[in-house]
């Protein structure tokens, strides 16, 4: 148990309190040149620099043991609460050796005001070793971009605790850092920016606890800058403090440490500069009444109380109250997060759809500087719903040539046959299969593109087929490539290779065609960078010349969405519903190597433009086969899957039974529905019209069931009308009879074709089908 004894928090006159509440409002604990004085938390510290004397070259131990610093190079001392002034040039506080001995669990936490001159690199502190100029097992915090790295070795061996973005200059700012376990994470301002859960490095085993380059405004190494700007209370503990026990010592009286909820599917997203908080929470969560509880600082509280049932169909308000007799106003919202949309750690996605199916095939994450070696494929109907193929290539006993680094796959089918091409050791690949879950072979027992055929990188392949049948392949970092496919989808003419580099190009390229314009997609930054972004290019052939059009996809860190890139993109078969799927940092805590799959909606202006895709953590609804669902509906439908064959059910009933067996069946929920038009089908059936008032029972049309042992083809005009007494009334569908397209029952749903009119019968409850058949 913690011990606090309250230092008197600073009071400030009414004018002052108006000043802070503006402050929250505006930008969270935007710091004051004397904030609120933190608490005393004294439980576990090791080490306590005020940093308020007036004079002299001692930076004093306050927290008891007796670790005082030298002070060199010029001191800057205020004696007003302003702390000690680091010139940048010469000042720094040297720390006793051997601080973090014994430590498997640390805090480090300090007010620092960081000078806008400030030149980097450069840490704020570091404790470690040197060894020839260059740090050799160390933990350091650096404004620039704003991480926590702990590491056994060199930078190589560097875990990172990364916030992203640069650490705010000119105002003071709260940062701690604390550590437990696998999981580190970075706090500004009393609030998490970051969490990695990957830490293998405890502070104690960095040089077996001897540790000889312990610094405060210096780096261990010796090329960085020297830090420019003030520090005060700077403080370490043996152990990791708990949120509240973190926002108590920031000063941040009106912020919220962290919000608990069973329903949550993560971490509640704080953004405390604009007092707003998100809660993504798991599918089927009743918005209507929940009741989040909130972690905020000693002595504070929170109106309505904690624990309060609200609705949150729309976002709510809390006013949160400081010990001080701030006030601040937050705004909270919640909603259903259906990301990721892939189990695990994934990245890379290359999304597409063969018949009424779409598959996803990502690289594999999660591993230290990229060095997965197998590929996975995934399969959906809708676009939500994931179904795992599992490894569908290995590179271990698949590929001869290569066994490491198993990148960014693209897939395409011609002529019956599905060509997969990878990325392995720096190579492009090629494999095939009769089916695109595989399995895989190696279709040419070499590199189709090895390292160092041209300049770059030879990785990140994506193949385009124009309308006229012609493949292109797309490939390269830092120099895009594209070159036609020969026939056999294997090879290409070497004289045809062009180089269609735009400016901002890192990796990842793609290529759609629209309404007669080829758009080229690519990855800008570094994929590590929570500025890695989507930019894109107009052009008139799928080999240019290209016309840079600007970012569509980058980060939104109000949502804690960091880096989203390396993209693909579907369109639904004959709607303009185009869909990106891509890769972003793990939520929470992910990071370049710890990534996820998501999809988000990609829409085009009147002028054919890409307007800016909102990266979402809620995703996409499902889709159907042809269009995307209607939502003006009074009434539900859905069609089940009987062995081998599909049924038209109607709602209001709890299953179907098996032709078979006779045995009852629960039906799979999907969800949409479609407005009942009654009088335009005999008094036993209904009609149906869908979101554009189009009515779906013409004279001419016919429908029919794909079953195991052939097609049934219905007269026209034809309903399917439920047993006397076994449903409530009946159901009258039809589909167009589009020359060689007739409807089809795919699994959960019956739709129109979509070349005719947009419309598809999904169902959101769960219901009796006719048996066998009506």
């Amino acid at each position: 148990m913690h011990s606090v004894r309250p230092r008197g928090r600073r009071r400030f006159l009414p004018g002052a309190l108006a000043f802070v509440a503006a402050a929250s409002l505006l930008g969270g604990f935007a710091g004051l040149a004397v904030p609120a004085q933190a608490a005393e938390i004294t439980d576990g510290l090791a080490l306590w620099y005020k940093l308020d004397a007036t004079s002299g070259t001692v930076a004093v131990d306050s927290s008891g043991n007796g670790r005082n610093g030298i002070v060199n190079g010029t001191a800057g001392w205020s004696g007003t609460g302003e702390g000690l002034t680091f010139d940048g040039s010469g000042t720094y506080v040297k720390v006793p050796d051997n601080i973090m001995s014994g430590m498997n669990a640390i805090t480090v936490s300090m007010d620092v005001q960081i000078d806008p001159a400030q030149t980097t690199p450069y840490f704020i502190y570091g404790f470690g070793n040197t060894s020839n100029g260059s740090g050799n097992g160390y933990l350091f915090t650096t404004g620039n971009s704003f991480r926590t790295a702990i590491a056994s070795g060199g930078p190589s061996t560097e875990r990172n605790t990364q916030a992203g973005g640069t650490l705010q200059r000119g105002v003071w700012k709260h940062v701690t850092y604390t550590q437990t376990g696998n999981t580190g994470v970075l706090y500004r301002d009393g609030v998490e920016v970051a969490r990695n859960t990957s830490v293998t490095v405890t502070p104690g085993s960095i040089g077996s606890g001897t540790t000889t380059a312990n610094y405060v405004g210096k780096s261990v190494f010796t090329s960085d800058k020297l830090f420019k700007g003030k520090i005060r209370d700077f403080r370490v503990y043996n152990r990791a403090l708990a949120p509240a026990e973190v926002l108590d010592i920031s000063g941040n009286t009106t912020g919220i440490a962290k919000v608990t909820h069973p329903a949550l599917k993560t971490d509640a997203i704080i953004d405390d500069a604009n007092s707003k908080i998100t809660l993504p929470l798991v599918e089927g969560t009743d918005l209507t009444a929940l009741a989040p509880q909130f972690t905020l600082a000693d002595g504070s509280s929170i109106s309505p109380a904690s624990g309060t049932p609200r609705d949150f169909t729309r976002p709510v308000t809390y006013e949160v109250t400081g010990s001080d007799g701030a006030e601040r106003t937050w705004t909270v919202e919640a909603f259903v997060m259906r990301s990721p949309v892939l189990p695990g750690l994934t990245a890379d996605p290359d999304i597409i759809r063969f018949g009424d199916t779409y598959y996803i095939y990502p690289t594999s994450d999660g591993f230290a500087n990229w060095s997965g070696t197998r590929f996975s494929a995934y399969s959906s109907k809708d676009l939500v719903h994931w179904t795992d193929h599992g490894v569908v290539l290995d590179l271990g006993p698949d590929v001869s040539w290569a066994d490491n680094k198993a990148w960014a796959p693209t897939i395409e089918e011609k002529n019956g046959k599905y060509y997969f091409y990878f990325c392995a050791n720096g190579n492009i690949g090629v494999a095939v299969s009769d089916s695109p879950t595989g399995p895989f072979k190696d279709a040419l027992g070499k590199p189709l593109l090895k390292a160092g055929d041209y300049s770059g990188q030879m990785i990140d392949p994506a193949v385009f087929t124009d309308d006229d049948g012609q493949s292109y392949l797309y490939w390269g970092n830092g120099q895009a490539y594209v070159a036609p496919l020969n026939a056999d989808m294997v090879s290409f003419d070497a004289s045809k290779v062009t180089n269609i580099t735009p400016s901002g190009y890192r990796e990842g390229s793609f290529v759609i065609k629209r309404k007669g314009t080829y758009y080229l997609m690519w990855s800008e930054n570094d994929t590590r960078d929570e500025n890695y972004r989507v930019a894109y290019a107009t052009g008139s052939s799928p080999t240019g010349p290209w016309t840079k059009r600007g970012v569509i996809l980058e980060k939104d860190l109000s949502l804690g969405i960091k880096g989203p890139g390396h993209h693909s993109v579907v369109q639904v078969p004959g709607t303009d519903d185009w869909y990106i799927a891509y890769h972003r940092f793990a939520i929470p805590g992910g990071d370049g190597t710890h990534r996820e799959t998501t999809i988000d909606k990609m829409e085009f202006d009147a002028d054919g433009l890409i307007k800016k895709v909102v990266p979402t953590l809620s995703s996409i609804d499902p889709v159907s086969g042809g269009v995307a669902l209607p939502t003006n509906t009074t009434r539900s439908l859905q069609s089940v899957n009987f062995p081998g064959r599909y049924a038209v059910v109607r709602s209001d009933s709890l299953g179907y039974l098996d032709p078979v067996t006779s045995s009852s069946t629960t039906a799979v929920k999907q969800s949409a529905t479609f407005t009942i038009v009654p009088g335009l089908a005999d008094s036993k059936c209904y009609s149906f019209r869908d979101s554009s008032g189009r009515y779906l029972r013409h004279a001419d049309y016919r429908v029919r069931f794909d079953a195991s042992n052939g097609t049934q083809l219905f007269s026209k005009d034809a309903t399917f009308c439920a047993r006397p007494g076994s449903v409530a009334g009946s159901v009258g569908l039809e589909s167009y009879n589009y020359p060689g397209r007739y409807l089809r029952h795919y699994n959960y749903e019956l739709r129109i074709d979509p070349y005719q009119d947009n419309a598809t019968f999904r169902a959101d409850s769960s219901f009796t089908a006719v048996s066998p058949w009506a």
